[in-house]
């Protein structure tokens, strides 16, 4: 006895066993044959058994038995042949599960169709239009930034301030990583020529530092600026800064205030805060973020660091006052406090072993731009709005030497000529004004910031581009 084919019910096969429609005919085609007995004097049998209760044999017509599943389940079909000796073969089975007939729906073109497919159709349909629509209502609303913009002389270039934004700093990624990778046991020197971009890495470094998450330390940053800061004020700027940025921490405790609010800074003179008193505050500040930390930031040690920039102004204070700081971060708090410090002349100074800061820092200079940061610092403010000409982006890289402000001058300028021609493809004609401009005027241009104060209007982001 052989089962040779089933058909019918939109059969499908489900590994060892069927599935079926219920509701609908389902066929069962077999063979079967003996040695000594002719095919037709053998019968025979099938039965089925539902859910484990089995019915009783019957015969079946010659090579063929049709039926229809009642009901939803699972069913086994038993075949067996018997002789004119009533002689029996092995019984054949198969497992066949009847699922119920699906929703259908008359659909114009074409026909039937499950209503769970008709549902996706729709649903696809609808997100097609949708997404049709809403790909469509942005190219509008595009271009009517972009004419916009060009109307009201859109420029985002401007020169000599450093970037805050980080959706608006490019080229020092990289570095910044590597930085932050440092920081947990070690401090920073950076140095470099003026204007390349050390205070925008501060300020970045503040952003990037808030963000880190460490499951050893949680960091505090301060950026603290040197320059102008004479002797007298220079422990009493360090606390200033140092307990304001504490002060902005969210959920301080009552408790936490009072110990700011009694701080010996806020209590003497300028001249009078030393650094006995700045050691002393600092204690205060560390107990501070240390229970701040317990609630806010459980099983991390705190790392207070210090972004100290144009530190060229304490390589000229006395001695003494570079020693006290170098104590307060060698002995004090050397578990606690880091630092890191730029400065132009700084590494000259401090490689010197006479200097109080040798072997303290390490050291990273930071060199000009590369081809694709430049292309990138040029292209990035302006995407969506204003393209360069490739003979454009070309001249400008060859003559800024990857210096970053050199670069915004060059766009600042070469954008106002664009603008004052009302096109949004800054040409090499373009770039060529701006080249003669700066170098007419022997400093940075100052573009045309001065007229943009109603361009809120637009709707178009005013932040400055990267300076440095």
């Amino acid at each position: 006895m052989r089962l040779d084919q089933m058909s019918g019910a939109k059969l499908e096969q489900d590994g060892s066993s069927w599935q079926a429609y219920a509701e609908q005919p389902l066929t069962f085609q077999f063979s079967f044959g003996d040695l000594q007995t002719n095919q037709d004097k053998i019968a025979v049998f099938v039965r089925s058994v539902e859910n484990g209760q089995p019915e009783a044999w019957v015969q079946a017509s010659d090579g063929e038995y049709q039926l229809t599943l009642a009901q939803p389940g699972h069913y086994t079909f038993e075949f067996k042949a018997r002789d004119q000796a009533f002689n029996y073969s092995p019984v054949t089975a198969v497992d066949v599960t009847a699922i119920p007939v699906p929703a259908m729906i008359s659909v114009p073109l074409l026909g039937e169709v499950e209503v769970r497919i008709f549902q996706l159709l729709v649903l696809f349909g609808s997100l097609a239009i949708f997404g049709f629509g809403y790909v469509s209502f942005e190219i509008v609303q595009h271009r009517r930034r972009i004419v916009a913009a060009v109307e009201r002389g859109y420029n985002p270039y401007i020169s000599g301030e450093p970037v805050r934004r980080v959706d608006m700093f490019f080229g020092r990624h990289d570095l910044l990583r590597r930085i932050v990778s440092t920081l947990h046991n070690n401090s920073i020197m950076i140095h470099g020529e003026r204007r390349i971009g050390k205070t925008t890495l501060l300020y970045q470094l503040a952003n990037a530092l808030q963000e880190v998450e460490d499951e050893e330390f949680w960091f505090v940053s301060v950026y603290i600026d040197l320059e102008g800061t004479t002797e007298e004020e220079f422990f009493h700027l360090l606390m200033d800064e140092i307990a304001q940025t504490v002060r902005e921490l969210p959920e301080l405790a009552p408790e936490q205030i009072e110990i700011l609010n009694g701080l010996l800074n806020l209590h003497l003179a300028e001249n009078q805060y030393t650094d006995r008193e700045f050691n002393r505050d600092l204690r205060q500040i560390i107990h501070i973020l240390e229970e701040y930390g317990a609630v806010q930031h459980r099983g991390c040690q705190v790392r207070l660091i210090l972004l100290m920039d144009e530190m060229d102004t304490l390589s000229r204070f006395n001695h003494l006052i570079q020693q006290q700081l170098r104590r307060i971060f060698m002995r004090d708090f050397a578990a606690t406090l880091g630092a890191v410090v730029a400065g132009i002349e700084i590494s000259k100074e401090w490689e010197r072993v006479e200097s109080p800061w040798f072997n303290l820092f390490n050291e990273i200079a930071m060199a000009p731009f590369s081809t694709d940061e430049a292309i990138q610092l040029l292209t990035e403010p302006v995407r969506g709005y204003y393209m360069f000409e490739p003979d454009a982006l070309d001249f400008i890289v060859e003559h800024s030497d990857g210096r970053p402000y050199r670069l915004q001058q060059y766009a600042l300028e070469a954008v106002n000529q664009m603008l004052h021609h009302k096109r949004r493809v800054i040409t090499l004609a373009d770039v060529l004004v701006a080249h003669e401009l700066i170098q007419l005027s022997g400093q940075q241009p100052k573009g045309s910031w001065g007229e943009d104060a109603a361009r809120g209007e637009l709707g178009v982001p005013q932040t400055p581009a990267p300076a440095t």
